[in-house]
Protein backbone atom coordinates (compact mmCIF):
# COMPACT_ATOMS: atom_id res chain seq x y z
CA UNK A 1 0.00 0.00 0.00
CA UNK A 2 2.89 2.37 0.77
CA UNK A 3 4.30 1.76 -2.73
CA UNK A 4 0.97 2.71 -4.38
CA UNK A 5 0.74 5.83 -2.25
CA UNK A 6 4.23 6.92 -3.21
CA UNK A 7 3.48 6.32 -6.87
CA UNK A 8 0.32 8.46 -6.69
CA UNK A 9 2.27 11.29 -5.08
CA UNK A 10 4.86 11.19 -7.87
CA UNK A 11 2.21 11.09 -10.63
CA UNK A 12 0.29 13.90 -8.97
CA UNK A 13 3.41 16.04 -8.82
CA UNK A 14 4.05 15.36 -12.54
CA UNK A 15 0.49 15.90 -13.76
CA UNK A 16 -0.41 18.84 -11.52
CA UNK A 17 1.40 21.61 -13.43
CA UNK A 18 0.21 20.28 -16.79
CA UNK A 19 -3.41 19.85 -15.65
CA UNK A 20 -3.41 23.45 -14.45
CA UNK A 21 -2.90 24.58 -18.02
CA UNK A 22 -6.09 22.77 -19.20
CA UNK A 23 -8.70 23.92 -16.68
CA UNK A 24 -12.23 23.53 -18.18
CA UNK A 25 -14.09 26.72 -19.08
CA UNK A 26 -17.19 27.46 -17.06
CA UNK A 27 -19.12 30.47 -18.34
CA UNK A 28 -20.16 33.08 -15.82
CA UNK A 29 -23.71 33.30 -14.47
CA UNK A 30 -24.53 36.28 -16.70
CA UNK A 31 -22.59 35.22 -19.77
CA UNK A 32 -24.46 34.85 -23.12
CA UNK A 33 -23.91 31.08 -22.97
CA UNK A 34 -25.54 30.75 -19.54
CA UNK A 35 -28.41 33.06 -20.48
CA UNK A 36 -29.11 30.96 -23.58
CA UNK A 37 -28.84 27.70 -21.62
CA UNK A 38 -31.26 28.95 -18.96
CA UNK A 39 -33.71 30.04 -21.67
CA UNK A 40 -33.55 26.63 -23.32
CA UNK A 41 -34.08 24.84 -20.01
CA UNK A 42 -37.06 27.07 -19.19
CA UNK A 43 -38.57 26.41 -22.62
CA UNK A 44 -38.08 22.69 -22.18
CA UNK A 45 -39.72 22.80 -18.74
CA UNK A 46 -42.76 24.55 -20.23
CA UNK A 47 -42.98 21.94 -22.99
CA UNK A 48 -42.82 19.08 -20.49
CA UNK A 49 -45.51 20.71 -18.32
CA UNK A 50 -47.73 21.13 -21.39
CA UNK A 51 -47.21 17.50 -22.38
CA UNK A 52 -48.15 16.33 -18.89
CA UNK A 53 -51.27 18.52 -18.90
CA UNK A 54 -52.35 17.21 -22.31
CA UNK A 55 -51.79 13.62 -21.21
CA UNK A 56 -54.00 14.19 -18.17
CA UNK A 57 -56.72 15.85 -20.27
CA UNK A 58 -56.72 13.04 -22.81
CA UNK A 59 -56.82 10.40 -20.07
CA UNK A 60 -59.91 12.08 -18.58
CA UNK A 61 -61.49 12.35 -22.03
CA UNK A 62 -60.98 8.61 -22.49
CA UNK A 63 -62.55 7.77 -19.13
CA UNK A 64 -65.57 9.95 -19.94
CA UNK A 65 -66.01 8.42 -23.38
CA UNK A 66 -65.36 11.74 -25.11
CA UNK A 67 -62.63 10.28 -27.30
CA UNK A 68 -65.27 7.94 -28.74
CA UNK A 69 -67.88 10.70 -29.10
CA UNK A 70 -65.58 12.98 -31.15
CA UNK A 71 -65.10 10.28 -33.76
CA UNK A 72 -68.48 11.37 -35.16
CA UNK A 73 -66.80 14.61 -36.25
CA UNK A 74 -64.82 12.67 -38.86
CA UNK A 75 -62.00 15.14 -38.36
CA UNK A 76 -58.42 13.87 -38.82
CA UNK A 77 -57.24 11.76 -35.90
CA UNK A 78 -54.91 14.45 -34.57
CA UNK A 79 -57.73 17.02 -34.58
CA UNK A 80 -60.03 14.56 -32.84
CA UNK A 81 -57.46 14.23 -30.09
CA UNK A 82 -57.17 18.01 -29.80
CA UNK A 83 -60.97 18.33 -29.77
CA UNK A 84 -61.41 15.75 -27.00
CA UNK A 85 -58.85 17.55 -24.85
CA UNK A 86 -60.42 20.94 -25.60
CA UNK A 87 -63.84 19.76 -24.43
CA UNK A 88 -62.42 18.63 -21.09
CA UNK A 89 -60.10 21.63 -20.68
CA UNK A 90 -62.68 24.32 -21.50
CA UNK A 91 -65.48 22.62 -19.57
CA UNK A 92 -63.31 22.44 -16.45
CA UNK A 93 -62.11 26.03 -16.92
CA UNK A 94 -65.73 27.22 -17.01
CA UNK A 95 -67.06 25.00 -14.22
CA UNK A 96 -69.08 22.76 -16.54
CA UNK A 97 -69.46 19.01 -16.74
CA UNK A 98 -67.63 17.95 -19.93
CA UNK A 99 -70.50 15.58 -20.75
CA UNK A 100 -72.94 18.50 -20.74
CA UNK A 101 -70.76 20.12 -23.40
CA UNK A 102 -70.81 16.87 -25.39
CA UNK A 103 -74.62 16.79 -25.09
CA UNK A 104 -74.90 20.35 -26.40
CA UNK A 105 -72.60 19.56 -29.33
CA UNK A 106 -74.58 16.43 -30.15
CA UNK A 107 -77.89 18.32 -30.17
CA UNK A 108 -76.54 21.42 -31.91
CA UNK A 109 -74.43 19.99 -34.72
CA UNK A 110 -74.22 16.18 -34.33
CA UNK A 111 -70.44 16.81 -34.23
CA UNK A 112 -70.44 18.30 -37.75
CA UNK A 113 -67.51 20.69 -37.44
CA UNK A 114 -68.67 22.71 -40.47
CA UNK A 115 -72.38 22.91 -39.65
CA UNK A 116 -74.17 26.19 -40.37
CA UNK A 117 -77.75 26.76 -39.18
CA UNK A 118 -80.48 28.59 -41.03
CA UNK A 119 -79.82 31.70 -38.94
CA UNK A 120 -76.04 31.54 -39.41
CA UNK A 121 -74.82 29.77 -36.25
CA UNK A 122 -71.55 28.01 -36.97
CA UNK A 123 -69.46 25.03 -35.96
CA UNK A 124 -69.72 22.35 -33.31
CA UNK A 125 -71.51 24.43 -30.67
CA UNK A 126 -73.35 26.56 -33.25
CA UNK A 127 -71.95 29.90 -32.16
CA UNK A 128 -73.46 32.97 -33.83
CA UNK A 129 -70.79 35.18 -35.46
CA UNK A 130 -71.79 38.27 -33.46
CA UNK A 131 -71.76 36.25 -30.24
CA UNK A 132 -68.39 34.78 -31.18
CA UNK A 133 -66.95 38.27 -31.78
CA UNK A 134 -68.31 39.48 -28.43
CA UNK A 135 -66.93 36.48 -26.56
CA UNK A 136 -63.54 36.79 -28.26
CA UNK A 137 -63.32 40.49 -27.32
CA UNK A 138 -64.24 39.58 -23.74
CA UNK A 139 -61.48 36.95 -23.70
CA UNK A 140 -58.95 39.50 -24.95
CA UNK A 141 -58.54 38.65 -28.63
CA UNK A 142 -60.18 39.39 -31.96
CA UNK A 143 -62.22 36.98 -34.06
CA UNK A 144 -60.57 37.97 -37.33
CA UNK A 145 -63.01 36.12 -39.59
CA UNK A 146 -66.34 34.42 -38.97
CA UNK A 147 -64.93 31.29 -40.60
CA UNK A 148 -62.59 31.00 -37.60
CA UNK A 149 -65.60 29.53 -35.79
CA UNK A 150 -64.93 26.36 -37.79
CA UNK A 151 -61.74 25.97 -35.73
CA UNK A 152 -62.96 23.19 -33.43
CA UNK A 153 -60.89 24.22 -30.40
CA UNK A 154 -61.82 27.90 -30.71
CA UNK A 155 -65.49 26.99 -31.15
CA UNK A 156 -65.40 24.92 -27.95
CA UNK A 157 -63.58 27.69 -26.07
CA UNK A 158 -66.19 30.30 -27.02
CA UNK A 159 -69.20 27.99 -26.77
CA UNK A 160 -68.39 26.71 -23.28
CA UNK A 161 -67.67 30.24 -22.02
CA UNK A 162 -71.04 31.35 -23.39
CA UNK A 163 -72.93 28.41 -21.87
CA UNK A 164 -71.29 28.97 -18.47
CA UNK A 165 -72.15 32.67 -18.62
CA UNK A 166 -75.80 31.87 -19.41
CA UNK A 167 -76.04 29.39 -16.53
CA UNK A 168 -74.72 32.09 -14.19
CA UNK A 169 -77.21 34.64 -15.54
CA UNK A 170 -80.29 32.39 -15.77
CA UNK A 171 -79.70 30.18 -12.72
CA UNK A 172 -80.13 26.63 -14.03
CA UNK A 173 -78.82 24.65 -17.01
CA UNK A 174 -82.36 24.21 -18.35
CA UNK A 175 -83.12 27.94 -18.32
CA UNK A 176 -79.65 28.70 -19.70
CA UNK A 177 -80.32 26.31 -22.58
CA UNK A 178 -83.43 28.32 -23.44
CA UNK A 179 -81.16 31.35 -23.80
CA UNK A 180 -78.52 29.34 -25.67
CA UNK A 181 -81.13 28.26 -28.21
CA UNK A 182 -83.31 31.37 -28.49
CA UNK A 183 -80.95 34.14 -27.37
CA UNK A 184 -80.91 35.88 -23.96
CA UNK A 185 -83.39 38.62 -24.87
CA UNK A 186 -85.98 36.24 -26.27
CA UNK A 187 -85.35 33.79 -23.43
CA UNK A 188 -86.41 36.36 -20.83
CA UNK A 189 -89.72 36.79 -22.64
CA UNK A 190 -90.22 33.04 -22.95
CA UNK A 191 -89.41 32.35 -19.30
CA UNK A 192 -91.67 35.17 -18.09
CA UNK A 193 -94.79 33.43 -19.45
CA UNK A 194 -95.73 30.15 -17.79
CA UNK A 195 -97.38 28.50 -20.80
CA UNK A 196 -94.65 29.46 -23.22
CA UNK A 197 -91.98 28.60 -20.65
CA UNK A 198 -93.22 25.05 -20.05
CA UNK A 199 -93.64 24.41 -23.75
CA UNK A 200 -90.17 25.67 -24.59
CA UNK A 201 -88.49 23.86 -21.69
CA UNK A 202 -90.01 20.61 -22.94
CA UNK A 203 -88.27 21.09 -26.28
CA UNK A 204 -84.59 21.88 -26.83
CA UNK A 205 -83.52 22.09 -23.16
CA UNK A 206 -85.18 18.75 -22.37
CA UNK A 207 -83.50 17.18 -25.39
CA UNK A 208 -80.03 18.33 -24.27
CA UNK A 209 -80.57 17.29 -20.66
CA UNK A 210 -81.87 13.88 -21.74
CA UNK A 211 -78.75 13.38 -23.85
CA UNK A 212 -76.64 14.52 -20.89
CA UNK A 213 -78.28 11.99 -18.55
CA UNK A 214 -77.84 9.21 -21.13
CA UNK A 215 -74.14 10.01 -21.42
CA UNK A 216 -73.76 9.95 -17.63
CA UNK A 217 -75.55 6.58 -17.45
CA UNK A 218 -73.38 5.12 -20.19
CA UNK A 219 -70.23 6.26 -18.41
CA UNK A 220 -71.42 4.82 -15.11
CA UNK A 221 -72.12 1.45 -16.74
CA UNK A 222 -68.78 1.45 -18.53
CA UNK A 223 -66.88 2.24 -15.34
CA UNK A 224 -68.77 -0.51 -13.50
CA UNK A 225 -67.89 -2.96 -16.26
CA UNK A 226 -64.21 -2.01 -16.12
CA UNK A 227 -64.12 -2.37 -12.34
CA UNK A 228 -65.72 -5.80 -12.62
CA UNK A 229 -63.04 -6.88 -15.10
CA UNK A 230 -60.31 -5.87 -12.67
CA UNK A 231 -61.62 -8.15 -9.93
CA UNK A 232 -59.83 -11.52 -9.76
CA UNK A 233 -61.89 -14.53 -10.74
CA UNK A 234 -61.85 -17.21 -8.04
CA UNK A 235 -60.91 -20.67 -9.34
CA UNK A 236 -62.61 -23.94 -8.42
CA UNK A 237 -62.11 -25.35 -4.96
Amino acid sequence: MKGWAAALVVVGSMVGPVAGAFQPYFPGEKSPEMVELRARLAERAVQLEQMEEEAALYAEAEVLGITTAVQASQLPERQQRRLAMAIVREARANGLDPLLVVAVIHCESSFNNYAVSGVGAMGLMQVMPDTGSYLADKAGFKLQRHSNLFDSELNIELGTAYLANLIERFGTPERALVAYNAGPTQARKILAQSGTRERFLAGYPAKVMREFRNLKTQRSRELTRREAQKKPVNGPG
